[in-house]
């Protein structure tokens, strides 16, 4: 595959489709991609969050700690594991092995971040898209508390922001 092709599957998958093509080369650029065999563990819960992981092939499990055999998720090509890992330091809150023979681009936090400073309007446009989702979240979670005490009913105003 080349260096083309890896960045036409990043530029399809948030957040990278909100970036330059420019900004999406270097992260295909500078990121190696690593074979995995099926069975073999990509990582695992609690462990430290360093990298996201974009799938270029194959399938990849992720069961959360502790969940019976067959409770797993599985994500394909396309997919992007541990998105929140490039923004922040957090924890994995599963964990994640190849379901079949994978393909997988680990992608460092520092790298993302230098590449975010480079291209400061890419940046804006995911910190935007961040904070829509997050107001969806909040919203969502409203909406859960209200309809949990009162039984259906209309959503409480949000508060001015």
């Amino acid at each position: 595959m080349t260096l083309d092709d890896d960045v036409g599957r990043l530029a399809r998958t948030r957040p990278f489709s909100l970036l330059p093509r420019e900004a999406v080369q270097l992260i295909a650029f500078a990121c190696e991609k690593r074979r995995l065999k099926a069975g073999d563990t990509l990582f695992l819960a609690g462990e430290n969050a360093d990298f996201g992981y974009f799938v270029h092939s194959g399938a990849i499990a992720l069961l959360a700690d502790g969940a019976k055999l067959g409770g797993e998720r599985r994500v394909g090509a396309g997919a992007l594991i541990g998105e929140s890992a490039l923004y922040t330091q957090t924890a994995r809150r599963v964990g994640a092995r190849a379901a079949e023979d994978a393909v997988v681009m680990p992608i460092p936090r520092e790298t993302f971040r230098r590449v975010l400073a480079e291209f400061p309007a890419g940046a804006e446009r995911i910190r935007a898209e961040l904070a829509h989702r997050t107001h969806l979240l909040v919203d969502g979670l409203e909406a859960a508390r209200v309809k949990s005490f009162e039984g259906p009913a209309a959503p409480r105003p949000r508060a001015a922001q």
